[in-house]
C-alpha cells in the first residue's frame, strides 16, 4: 500500500511538473496575442470532417464523433482558417500558430543547430485526407506580427499585422506568395460556345485526310475568339486513342486528337458532362480529363477515378476575379453511374446535392458559372424541366448558365431568382461543329458576357449571343462566324 501511495505521490508531482513547465510556456508567448476559439462546420457528404474546433490553443478534427487529429500542444494556435486555399476545390486547414525558434524540428540542413527558444509565429497548411490531416506547407518564422486574418474568395488570405499593415496572399503555386494589391473594379469578357459532336465524317476526315490534325475545326472562330478573356466549349463526346475505339451514334468515341485541336485553340473551359460521357466506359473520361488537366484547361463535369471524391466545382481566377465553375448532366445515355466512383460524371439526379453545390461555390468565388446539358432535342423552346433547373440555379445564386443538348439554339432570359438575384440563361447554344444535315442544326450560337466587380458589388454585363455556322465542303467540316449577326 505504501509503494502505491509513493507511486501516486511521484504520478502526481510529474504531472504538476508538466503543467507548471507548460504554464511557464505559455507565458512566454507574447502578451499582444488572442487566443482565439472557434468551432467550424465540415461537410462529412463531401468527404470533409464533420467538425473543426480549436480550444486551449489545439485545434482538432472531428470524425464520426470522435477526435480523429490534433495540432501538435508544443506549438498553440492562435486562429484557425477551414477554406480552400490551393485552388483545388477542396477545403483547407489553416493554422495560425507559435513554435520556438524559427524552425521548431523542421530545421534545414544548411541552419546551424542554436539554442533560441524565442517564440515566432507561422503558418501551417494541412490537406484533409478523409481520415486524417496532412501537411503540405509550413511557414517558417513569419517576420511580421499577424494580429488577426480571415479569407474569402474575392480578397483570397488577408493578414492585419498589430502596426495596422494589412496584406493579401494567396497559393502561387508552390505555397502562399503576397499579391499585389487588389484593384477596386476588375471585369474580365467570356465567349462560350456550344456542342462538339464528332460523328464519323468529321474524325473519318481529320484522320485520314489531314494527318490526325483536327485545327481547321477551330480555324474559323479563332479570329473572334482573341478577342475575349476567357473562352468556352462543350465537349458532347467523349475521346478515346485506341482506333478501334472510335464510334459514332449512338455511342460515340472520338479520337483523342480532337482534345489536343481544343487545347491548341487556346479554350480556357471545357465543359464535359453530356449523356455521351460514359459511352466508353470511365478509362475514356479518365483520359479526357487527364488531357485537359495536364494542359491547364479546366474541364467540370467529369473527374478521373483517382480522384476519389466528388469536387463539385472548379476555380477560374482571372484579373482578381474569381468565378466557380460547375457542370452537369440530366442524363446519361442509358449508362449508368459507377457504383464505387459516381463522381466520375456529375448529373442533376440530386437536386439536395446540386444545391448545396451551387450554395458552396457561391460562397467560394464572386461569380457561379453553370454548364448544364438538359432538355429536348431538336426543341426550339426550353421544355418544363429545363424551366425548372433554370430556377433552382437562380434560386441558388448562379450568375450565367449555359445549356447545350437540344442541339438546335433556344432563346435567354434573364430568370429572376431569390433575395433579388438574377440569372442570366442561355437555354441552349445548339451545336458548334456536327455531321447534322438539318439547317437548325448546322446554327449554333456563341454566348458573350462581361463579369464585372465594383469592391463587392458583382455584375453580369453586355451579354448577347452571336451566331456561328457550320459548313461542309469536299468532305471537309469546318465552323465559321456568321456575318452581321448579333442579339
Amino acid at each position: 500500500m505504501r509503494r502505491i501511495a509513493l507511486a501516486a505521490l511521484a504520478g502526481g508531482f510529474c504531472l504538476l511538473a508538466a503543467v507548471l513547465w507548460w504554464a511557464l510556456r505559455r507565458e512566454e508567448t507574447p502578451e499582444w496575442v488572442v487566443w482565439h476559439t472557434a468551432e467550424l462546420a465540415g461537410e462529412p457528404a463531401w468527404g470533409e470532417p464533420e467538425r473543426i474546433t480549436l480550444e486551449d490553443r489545439r485545434v482538432s478534427l472531428w470524425l464520426e464523433g470522435r477526435v480523429v487529429w490534433q495540432s501538435e500542444r508544443e506549438e498553440p494556435v492562435q486562429d484557425v482558417l477551414w477554406c480552400d486555399i490551393d485552388h483545388d476545390s477542396r477545403r483547407e486547414l489553416l493554422l495560425l500558430c507559435w513554435r520556438q525558434g524559427r524552425y521548431g524540428q523542421s530545421s534545414p540542413f544548411w541552419e546551424e543547430e542554436t539554442e533560441d527558444r524565442t517564440w515566432s509565429q507561422h503558418i501551417f497548411i494541412y490537406d484533409w485526407t478523409g481520415e486524417t490531416a496532412k501537411p503540405i506547407w509550413m511557414a517558417s518564422d513569419l517576420g511580421m506580427e499577424v494580429e488577426n486574418w480571415s479569407f474569402s474568395p474575392q480578397t483570397r488570405l488577408v493578414l492585419g499585422e498589430r502596426s495596422g499593415r494589412v496584406s493579401r496572399w494567396d497559393w502561387l503555386s508552390w505555397g502562399l506568395g503576397v499579391l499585389p494589391e487588389r484593384p477596386e473594379a476588375a471585369e474580365f469578357t467570356v465567349a462560350a460556345l456550344g456542342e462538339t459532336l464528332i460523328h464519323r465524317p468529321i474524325y473519318d476526315y481529320g484522320l485520314r485526310r489531314m494527318g490526325g490534325n483536327f485545327d481547321d475545326l477551330f480555324a474559323g472562330v479563332a479570329e473572334e475568339l482573341e478577342g475575349y478573356d476567357v473562352t468556352c466549349i462543350h465537349q458532347e463526346t467523349i475521346y478515346v486513342d485506341r482506333p478501334q475505339d472510335y464510334s459514332d451514334y449512338p455511342a460515340f468515341g472520338t479520337p483523342v486528337e480532337v482534345g489536343e485541336a481544343v487545347i491548341r485553340a487556346g479554350f480556357d473551359i471545357v465543359s464535359c458532362a453530356s449523356n455521351h460521357a460514359l459511352d466508353k466506359g470511365t478509362g475514356a473520361i479518365d483520359l479526357t480529363a487527364e488531357l485537359y488537366r495536364r494542359a491547364g484547361v479546366l474541364c467540370p463535369g467529369i473527374q478521373p477515378v483517382e480522384d476519389g471524391a466528388y469536387q463539385p466545382y472548379l476555380l477560374l481566377e482571372r484579373e482578381g476575379i474569381t468565378c466557380a465553375v460547375l457542370s452537369y448532366t440530366q442524363m446519361t445515355n442509358g449508362h449508368a453511374l459507377p457504383e464505387d466512383t459516381p463522381y466520375v460524371l456529375h448529373t442533376l439526379d440530386d437536386e439536395t446535392r446540386v444545391r448545396r453545390d451551387l450554395t458552396a461555390a457561391e460562397e467560394a468565388a464572386s461569380f457561379v458559372l453553370v454548364f448544364v446539358h438538359w432538355g429536348t432535342e431538336y426543341a426550339a423552346e426550353p421544355d418544363e424541366s429545363q424551366r425548372y433547373w433554370a430556377q433552382v440555379f437562380a434560386d441558388c445564386g448562379a450568375d450565367v448558365v449555359l445549356g447545350t443538348h437540344p442541339h438546335v439554339l433556344q432563346p435567354c432570359e434573364w430568370v429572376p431568382g431569390q433575395d433579388g438575384h438574377r440569372t442570366l440563361v442561355y437555354y441552349s447554344l445548339g451545336n458548334y461543329v456536327s455531321a447534322q444535315t438539318d439547317p437548325a442544326c448546322r446554327r449554333g450560337g456563341m454566348a458573350y458576357f462581361t463579369l464585372r466587380r465594383t469592391g463587392e458589388e458583382c455584375s453580369v454585363t453586355d451579354w448577347g449571343m452571336k451566331f456561328v455556322l457550320t459548313q461542309q465542303s469536299d468532305g471537309r467540316y469546318f465552323t465559321v462566324m456568321e456575318d452581321g449577326q448579333d442579339s
